[in-house]
């Protein structure tokens, strides 16, 4: 052993002198070999050892599996077969899909391995005339046309259960990549899940689709349900229960209610019991519901019902009817009175809450990055009320209440703007409510017309007593035979109150695409991930939560929103004096030009007067000219810098870094040859 190690030490010598007898220049190159082929070295063992290890850099965390993924993969009771489809002549012609199919590879095999076996996956090339196509265009998965041949390529996903329970992504659609993981998993939940939870629908609004009112009178067509409950369908049995309803059914786990309008008392008596009695409900209520209302006269939907209000103020909320939020920190960026010189404006009863109004430490913010509001009211703990309200959503403290009047017909949002004033207290759009809470009609209701008369009739038809006396004094009173009384008087309620209906309108939170011939749904923001992510909670389910709504991110620029906001605001204020002085000098003008009192000669007086009515009207458009300048100008200067930092800042950078760099080296070089010179004077001195 130490004759090897002596021979190895002899030999390294050896080579060590040769290297060191070597021009610089080859050293060079050898090192630049030597680094080349550790790096490569490095690379290959990399890609081998942590083929599995990602880092993933985006605000959002997209390309992570969520916590309620694994939950959903870990509780699959049952095997799954999933089945992906991809046609390597599709990623041949378009590299992105190509891309796209081995993030969704990759995104299966995690799959794959943290359910523990019980998620099978595999992988087919549907090539033209072939089963694999077959299975595919059977399973209902849609092709994309390659070639004038006519040849078509497949990317979609199957999968079914032990039960033969299908479920299928018809397309991968690049526009959808960023929900890729909620897509994948909503299929994977519904199979591991067949059975359904149920939610009762009590709503005054068209969110089912159907008939609105002037359609009705104009002979028009039905509308389409709403986006939000084709989304709440994917995961419940939805059951509706009409507004004159004497029970909720007892298969119904969530009441979902929306604009109770025409709520009659045996259904409110109904609500109240059903809550009190253990039931969960998800309400929305809204003072100016835009969602159902048609035509210039703004025809639709009326306010929650006095029963109704009545029902929240025993939860132990109040709710103002008459009066909507505004809040110009949130307020979003609207056009509207077209024409050739349409306005933009914000809006200050269109809301746009980011987290920052969202309370984080509820289970239902998990994901939820933006929520779309139109006209909301707001909600206050009642007084003496003995259950706990907590905010889920609210506005800034620049908040101010709006008379709902002002939306009765066409809204004047410049006007609103001009008048605004913030209060400064932030307004609760939507709560919580949860403890103990007592009935909302501890006398009952009074019976309906109907069972009345049948009450009458019964009375009727029993003979009177013979003696011709009055019943017995312990008879029930006839006032209480009238009543409907509650067999609850109090209970644990667990609720969730939203102040607007409007989020559930596809106009402020979707957008809809046209591809392949089919309508693919685009979120803007994530109302429909709030209603259901809500509906999971109530009915006990949250393994989706925080999920639904990864990859709805919009990053605006927010000091040029409120450098925009502030100057909007400061502009149109003085935009109105100054027009306003437009008009009374132009009047005054062409009264004089046109020769007061019919005269059609001007003194020199009126001529000077004119010139100076000219010169004044000059000055004020200049004036305006500038104001209008003047709304952009922080926003243009907070531009230019960008530009610089972006364009000029970093190689000026670089160049002062350069600069002083090289400085430095020439100091230290200068420093070490007067040091060889004084120490070789020295020598020669010796």
């Amino acid at each position: 052993m130490d004759r090897i190690l002596a021979g190895i030490r002899a030999t390294f010598d050896r080579l060590t002198a040769h290297v060191a007898q070597l021009p610089r220049h080859t050293l060079a190159w050898i090192g630049l070999a030597l680094g080349a082929v550790i790096l490569l070295s490095v690379n290959l063992f990399a890609a081998t050892a942590f083929r599995t290890v990602k880092a993933d850099l985006t605000q959002q965390r997209l390309f992570t599996i969520s916590d309620g993924t694994r939950a959903v993969l870990r509780n699959i009771d049952e095997p799954i077969s999933i089945r992906l489809y991809f046609s390597k002549r599709l990623g041949e012609a378009a590299p992105s899909y190509a891309r796209y199919f081995e993030r969704v590879r990759s995104l299966l095999e995690q799959y794959r391995d943290i359910s523990r076996g019980q998620l099978e996956f595999a992988v087919f090339d549907p090539e033209p005339f072939s089963d694999a196509e077959d299975r595919a265009v059977a399973a209902g998965l849609r092709g994309i046309r390659l070639n004038n041949e006519g040849e078509t390529g497949y990317f979609g996903l199957t999968g079914n259960n032990s039960t033969d329970n299908d479920a299928s992504i018809a397309f991968f659609s690049n526009d959808r990549e960023p929900f890729l993981e909620y897509d994948v998993t909503k299929l994977i939940y519904t199979l591991a899940n067949p059975k359904k939870r149920v939610v009762g629908l009590l709503t005054g609004l068209p969110l089912d689709g159907g008939m609105a009112p002037m359609a009705m009178m104009g002979g028009g067509r039905p509308q389409p349900p709403q986006m939000v409950m084709e989304q709440i369908r994917e995961f419940f049995e939805v059951k509706t229960v009409n507004q004159d309803a004497k029970e909720i059914p007892a298969e119904v786990d969530v009441l979902l209610i929306a604009q109770p309008d025409k709520l009659t008392p045996e259904a409110a008596l109904a609500v109240d019991q059903f809550v009190l009695g253990g039931g969960k409900a998800l309400v929305f209520v809204d003072p100016v519901a835009e969602l159902g209302r048609m035509g210039p006269m703004g025809m639709g939907p009326g306010t929650p019902t006095p029963d109704f209000i009545k029902i929240l103020k025993a939860w132990g909320v109040d709710f103002d009817a008459s009066k909507t939020a505004g809040d110009i920190a949130s307020a979003r960026r609207v056009q509207f009175g077209g024409g050739a010189r349409p306005m933009v404006t914000e809006y200050v009863a269109w809301l746009t809450l980011d987290r920052s109004r969202i309370d984080e430490n509820d289970v239902l913010s998990g994901g939820i990055e933006r929520i779309n509001l139109s006209t909301p009211g707001f909600l206050s703990k009642a007084e003496g009320a003995k259950t706990q309200v907590s905010p889920l959503l609210v506005t800034s403290n620049r908040a101010m209440q709006i008379s709902a009047d002002k939306f009765a017909a066409m809204p004047d949002p410049v006007g609103l703007l001009r008048g605004y004033k913030p209060e400064g207290k932030a307004l609760m759009l939507a709560a919580r409510v949860a403890g103990e809470a007592s009935t909302a009609f501890p006398d009952g209701i009074a019976k309906p017309a109907a069972d009345k008369d049948k009450d009458a009739a019964k009375g009727e038809a029993t003979d009177p007593p013979a003696d011709g006396k009055a019943p017995d004094a312990k008879a029930e009173p006839q006032a209480e035979a009238a009543l409907i009384k509650p067999a609850r008087s109090s209970g644990r309620i667990n609720v969730i109150v939203v102040a607007d209906t409007d989020l559930l309108s596809d106009q402020f939170w979707v957008d809809t695409r046209e591809f392949l011939g089919q309508q693919v749904a685009i979120p803007n923001a994530s109302n429909a991930a709030l209603v259901v992510n809500a509906l999971d909670n109530l009915s006990g389910s949250d393994q989706l939560i925080g999920l639904r709504a990864r990859g709805v991110e919009e990053r605006p620029f927010k000091l040029v929103n409120e450098l925009r906001r502030d100057a909007e605001q400061r502009y149109r204020e003085k935009e109105q004096l100054l027009t306003n002085k437009l008009k009374d000098v132009q009047a005054q003008l062409a009264k004089l030009e046109s020769g007061e009192g019919g005269s059609t000669l001007l003194t020199e007086s009126e001529k000077q007067t004119i010139e100076k009515f000219r010169s004044d009207l000059l000055a004020t458009r200049r004036e305006l000219r500038e104001v209008k300048r003047a709304l952009r100008e922080d926003i243009d200067r907070l531009d230019g810098w960008l530009k610089f930092a972006n364009i000029a800042l970093v190689p000026l950078l670089i160049g002062f870094g350069g600069i002083g760099w090289a400085a430095l080296q020439r100091r230290r070089h200068e420093s070490s040859a007067a040091n060889d010179r004084s120490g070789k004077d020295q020598g020669d001195a010796a």
